[in-house]
């Protein structure tokens, strides 16, 4: 793996997040009070596009079926539910960030 720039610092205000690229790898990228997190752009659940979810602090949750994921460590903080079902919610994958100047690079 290498670290690839996927935008400037500028491009993402905090509480922010919007999709990247990093080396063929499509990614969520965002902005959590000025530290930048990146995380798989899929839902391990069923595959929605997490870019289309809902950003609250550190946490992204899935537009589909609301499942809902730690930024910090791809944890499940909900696991996916429709109703009062529940389904198995596998971890997200999340990739090391560093900022380079004003550079947001991703190691994918």
């Amino acid at each position: 793996m290498a670290f690839h720039q996927v935008a400037k610092t500028a491009e993402l205000q905090p509480g922010a997040m919007k999709a990247v690229v990093a080396g063929g790898t499509k990614l969520l990228l965002a902005n959590v009070d000025g530290v930048f997190h990146a995380m798989q752009q899929r839902c391990p659940h069923l595959g929605a596009n997490l870019c289309r979810g809902k950003l609250h602090g550190k946490t992204v949750t899935c537009p589909l079926h609301k499942a809902t994921f730690d930024l910090t460590s791809g944890k499940v903080v909900e696991v996916a539910h429709l109703l009062f079902l529940k389904f198995k919610t596998k971890q997200a994958t999340i990739y090391p960030v560093k900022i380079d100047g004003d550079a947001v690079l991703v190691d994918a």
